[in-house]
């Protein structure tokens, strides 16, 4: 199977995709911590409870 001439590039672009996929997942969660503590911080300057209107 190594012995295939092309086996270095396939092996390179999956972790290159690997390494894009992990990108936006870290970038994903980031960005929701981050809307998340500024909703908190509306929530704590308007008085109020974010999970009032779910009910």
């Amino acid at each position: 199977m190594t012995a295939d001439p092309h086996y270095g590039f396939v092996v390179a672009a999956y972790l290159v995709a690997l390494g894009v996929i992990a990108g936006m997942i870290v970038a994903t969660l980031a960005d929701y911590a981050a809307l998340k503590k500024r909703l908190e911080r509306l929530a704590a300057r308007t008085g109020r409870a974010l999970d009032a209107e779910r009910k």
